[in-house]
């Protein structure tokens, strides 16, 4: 999904878990909405260096709280 997809998805409080998880090919982090990751306009994953910067776009979109997975296997 999109940038603006999540932000109608989470103005229509159509949005129930929003995770930024750590991605250890890219090393760098990604926004994951109930299981589908943050996509680019060209329907490739949108990759952040930081995490403070992918906190910083979800609080720009209205999310104030957010899971953060470091690791991906359990």
């Amino acid at each position: 999904m999109t940038e603006r997809e999540l932000k109608l998805l989470l103005e229509a409080h159509a949005i129930k878990q929003v995770q930024v998880h750590y991605a250890v090919m890219s090393q760098g982090y990604m926004i994951v909405a109930d299981g589908k990751p943050l996509e680019t306009g060209k329907k490739e994953t949108r990759e952040f260096k930081t995490l403070d910067a992918a906190a910083k776009l979800l609080f720009k979109l209205g999310v104030a709280d957010f899971g953060v997975r470091l690791r991906t296997s359990s």
